[in-house]
């Protein structure tokens, strides 16, 4: 019993000692403790009063000025969180997670070149791998926000040599070989992310951002087919959009609107620069082709142009179509003096619209410019016959009165031209009825 009374008393005496020191050793600790329940109870303005009282009695301990600036960020008080953040890494130089806050409010205030500061410092001092990596990540998306790809580059690498399969890693990886356009270097990395196995559970919302990247990158090595299957895959929120937009500029339809824009505007070499694009990805366009011939035309190449529209009509396969286009390539060959090829273009696009005036008149051209004045002749009484306005009377019966001339039946070409008399084509029709007269 003597020898437990005199362990008691030892203890005792030992405890009495022991608190004696450590509160002579950490004197705001009791109010620091206090402050932390205070906190801890959502009384963030008690407890801040209870925090700077610590700082009175210990102005050195870092933990007190970080855990009063956390509260002071709660209550929205940025300045002076900033303030306690800046002191604890006064007194603790080493301390990642007040550089992370630190940098979180100033991106907050939208002072991103001291937000960048912070989260390398943050990223320096971390001993956390993971920690280490989320900074440099934070880090590197402002950079490349900022266009600093090759900062972006050199904290990208490090953070890689962390943590090589992390996908968020291998998508800024990815983002900035676009940078670059290293399309093949993004299209590999962007696989390799998906492939990972925090992405292989993760939500198709959540994966969206990669195949969408993928996509882009396969556009631009110009596999479209791997280009559309990736995208399907990315359908989600923002990404909507950026896909219907870049469908867009891999559609043949867009090069060839391009190139039409270029066309109005008078400028020829840019506009066939899209055209030929608009082919390689759909060699049987025919519009593209057309657009060719148009422009040929304005520079004078008849030849080149009815080319081109030859090679449209042997691409196209709508019936109706492939008409109109013989109908174009017949008044080419009408103004190139090619009566004979107009001829067999007219017939052609006549099949699909027999009874078309338009077409008619252009036959009946080109049989009267090839010497076929009676086939001419009787082109130009069906047109007749079907009921004409007067101005357009005037110009088939000047026309059918010159072909029955030529033929040698004057009474038709008298009557055919007395017919004429109207607009432009009067004088002349009058001067070869006075021709006739005087040669009877």
């Amino acid at each position: 019993m003597k020898h437990l009374f005199y362990l008691s008393v030892c203890w005792v005496l030992c405890f009495g000692i022991n608190s004696d020191y450590l509160h002579a050793q950490n004197p705001g600790k009791a109010f620091f403790i206090e402050a932390e329940n205070l906190r801890k109870g959502n009384r963030c303005r008690d407890a801040v009063t209870k925090y700077d009282e610590a700082i009175q009695k210990e102005p050195s301990n870092y933990k007190y000025y970080f855990a009063r600036g956390k509260c002071e960020y709660k209550l929205k008080e940025f300045e002076k969180a900033k303030e306690s953040f800046k002191f604890t890494i006064e007194f603790r130089r080493e301390y990642s997670p007040a550089y992370s806050l630190l940098a979180k409010i100033f991106k907050m205030e939208k002072n991103y070149e001291e937000a960048m500061y912070y989260y390398d410092q943050a990223a320096r001092y971390e001993r956390s791998d993971a920690r280490k990596v989320h900074y440099k990540l934070l880090l590197v998306g402002m950079l490349l926000k900022d266009d600093r790809v090759d900062e972006a580059r050199r904290h990208i690498d490090e953070a890689r040599s962390i943590d090589p399969d992390n996908p968020k890693i291998l998508l800024y990886n990815a983002k900035i070989s676009v940078k670059y356009e290293d399309w093949e270097n993004a299209r590999r990395d962007y696989e390799r992310a998906l492939e990972s196995d925090a992405l292989k559970s993760a939500s198709p919302a959540e994966k969206a951002e990669y195949y969408y990247g993928l996509g882009l990158a396969y556009s631009k090595l110009g596999d479209n087919a791997s280009a559309r299957r990736a995208w399907s895959k990315a359908n989600f929120g923002p990404y909507k959009k950026l896909i219907q937009q870049q469908m867009m500029q891999t559609s043949h339809v867009y090069f060839y609107k391009v190139a039409l824009s270029y066309y109005l505007n008078g400028e020829y070499n840019e506009s066939e620069q899209y055209i030929d694009k608009a082919l390689e990805l759909q060699r049987d366009y025919s519009k593209a082709f057309i657009l060719r011939g148009k422009i040929e035309r304005k520079r004078g190449n008849v030849g080149r142009a009815i080319d081109f529209y030859q090679m449209a009509i042997d691409n196209e396969k709508d019936g109706n179509r492939k008409a109109k286009m013989y109908s174009m390539v017949a008044s080419l060959q009408l103004s190139n003096n090619d009566s004979y090829g107009a001829l067999s273009s007219i017939d052609r696009a006549l099949e699909a619209s027999p009874n078309n005036s338009s077409l008619l008149y252009k036959k009946a051209k080109a049989e009267y410019g090839s010497g076929r004045y009676a086939d001419a002749i009787t082109t130009l009484e069906k047109l007749l016959a079907a009921g004409v306005d007067t101005k357009a009377k005037a110009r088939y019966s000047f026309m059918l009165g010159m072909a029955a001339r030529r033929d040698g039946d004057y009474e038709k070409a008298k009557k055919a031209f007395e017919n004429a008399m109207y607009g432009p084509y009067k004088p002349a029709a009058q001067a070869e009825i006075r021709k006739m007269n005087e040669g009877q």
